[in-house]
């Protein structure tokens, strides 16, 4: 049965105090203040030994969190697996379980490992929305590994290869799943040459392999992992590349929950609860994660704390990616050139979102595939609410950054499949006219020394585009040309119903920004 994504997770694990662990010692636990507004009410340091003084109203974890065992380890430990995956874990812990804590190991960067190891690896999970914000401090993270140097990598494939270890889930973002030609991946010691190499030594040594669940945004994420590390093992032994297609479980998943960056405000907001986190993570109480049951070996129960276990995962990510994603992508686009800065904001302009919930109710719902157990309108609904949410009033330039690509990724897929099939279309082209003016002005600001292109992030707001960019106004202008160099398009730049439909968009959004201007 599809469970209803809005439970909040581990809503049914009631909290607890920790059983005190035996010590010689009784340390006094003394209530700090807020360095930036010493006049807020007293919050204690979160550590192991403040867990139960917290507060009633903070959840904490009903386990004994030093007798976990890592049976999981995570790469990419960045806020979005910290408000999600181990979320679920901790949900797991809360049951019992004590095989499935969690060692993260660090890639590119070692997000807040500092401040976090200053805390015992607890932090807080606070959920936001119009009502009273809900604290949980997590207890699954163990350890947390930089991986960075021969050192680092050496002691993530300890990790890797620990006995102990049966599942391994990352967030490494879907640039890093890049193959390049001669098989290796985009990333230089990449999370898939890690796996590859820790997995030669389970061979070597006879252990099981482990299970490579990506959690990253990306259909045929399992499918993507499966092809890297394959790729990574082919480069220094093309045996165990094969031992892995036949041995290593890579589920196909989908992961959604959104995580704002954490400000300033929300520290407030938790001190005033009552704890003083030096790295919270900040997230909706909306959290969804689903799973294809493709494990190598033994799993946690996920089932037992939310998480849909499923055959097929592609119709839930499909789900995703055309309504969720392509929202975010439209109200990111439409939202620029009016005076709003946040989703929240952007669905309350009266011409933005009544466009944006249109275009995702009128063309994108009729063309989804049917989803065993999800009615396609309240899914809908609950992704309009989201985007409402005042609380997480995620930033739209965030939603702009490498535009290109979530464009390619989540709506032009729709905008294709519209086109083709005779549905109706405009919205959705609509969109893509608000993208390519927004390039537009994007190139032109970096041919005038006004940006440059790593504040643009968006390889196709390149000033040698810009005659192809337009003006869309100009005498004798043709879109297809742009169409080709972005890449993607050719279905649908061969269709002259759907170029004039554009092309009539590019100059209606360039009247608008003179209007706007003048």
């Amino acid at each position: 049965m599809f469970r209803d994504p809005r439970e909040r997770v581990g809503d049914r694990f009631p909290s607890a105090p920790l059983v005190p662990h035996d010590r010689q010692e009784v340390r006094v636990l003394r209530p700090t203040q807020d360095p930036v507004h010493p006049a807020t009410t007293p919050a204690l340091r979160l550590d192991l030994e403040t867990l139960t003084a917290l507060p009633p109203r903070i959840a904490r974890p009903t386990y004994d969190v030093a007798a976990l065992r890592t049976g999981v380890v995570h790469l990419g430990v960045g806020a979005f697996h910290r408000a999600h995956q181990a979320l679920y874990l901790d949900g797991i812990a809360r049951l019992g379980l004590q095989d499935w804590g969690v060692r993260g190991i660090g890639l590119r960067t070692n997000s807040h490992r500092e401040e976090l190891a200053g805390q015992n690896f607890l932090y807080t999970a606070l959920a936001l929305s119009a009502g009273e914000p809900t604290a949980r401090v997590v207890g699954v993270l163990r350890d947390y590994l930089p991986a960075g140097g021969r050192t680092g990598a050496a002691a993530a494939v300890a990790a890797l290869t620990d006995p102990r270890t049966l599942l391994v889930t990352l967030t490494v973002t879907a640039p890093a799943y890049a193959v390049l030609p001669g098989g290796g991946t985009a990333v230089p010691a990449s999370a898939f040459d890690l796996l590859a190499r820790a997995l030669g030594v389970r061979r070597r040594t006879g252990q099981v392999p482990f299970t490579v669940l990506s959690c990253d945004n990306l259909p045929g994420n399992g499918d993507a992992a499966r092809r890297c590390v394959v790729a990574a093992a082919e480069e220094f032994d093309p045996g165990l590349a094969r031992w892995i297609e036949r041995h290593v479980g890579f589920p196909n998943s989908m992961a959604d929950r959104i995580t704002p960056p954490t400000t300033e405000e929300h520290r407030r907001l938790l001190h005033g609860l009552g704890v003083h986190d030096r790295a919270p993570v900040v997230t909706e109480p909306f959290s969804q994660w689903v799973v294809e049951d493709s494990f190598a070996g033994p799993r946690p129960p996920l089932e037992d704390v939310g998480v849909e276990v499923v055959t097929d995962a592609r119709p839930y990510v499909e789900a995703k990616m055309r309504l969720l994603n392509a929202g975010h992508v439209a109200l990111g686009f439409l939202g620029e050139t009016t005076p709003h800065s946040t989703t929240d904001a952007a669905m309350a302009d009266p011409f933005v979102g009544p466009l944006v919930e249109r275009m995702l109710a009128e063309e994108v719902c009729p063309l989804l595939d049917p989803v065993p157990g999800l009615d396609t309108s309240a899914y809908l609904r609950d992704v309009l609410d989201r985007f409402r949410n005042p609380a997480i009033a995620d930033p739209l330039a965030r939603l702009r950054r490498r535009g290109s690509v979530r464009m390619a990724n989540y709506v032009l897929p729709s905008l294709e499949r519209a086109v083709l099939a005779g549905r109706p279309h405009a919205l959705l082209t609509g969109v893509v006219a608000t993208w390519i003016d927004h390039l537009r002005r994007s190139a032109q600001a970096v041919l005038e020394g006004r940006a440059t292109s790593a504040e643009v992030a968006d390889r196709l707001a390149d000033p040698s585009l810009a005659a192809l960019l337009g003006p869309a106004s100009r005498a004798g202008h043709d879109v297809r040309p742009f169409l080709a160099a972005a890449g993607g398009f050719e279905r649908l730049a061969a269709r002259p119903d759907f170029v004039v439909t554009l092309q009539r968009a590019l100059i209606g959004r360039e009247v608008e920004d003179r209007a706007a201007a003048s």
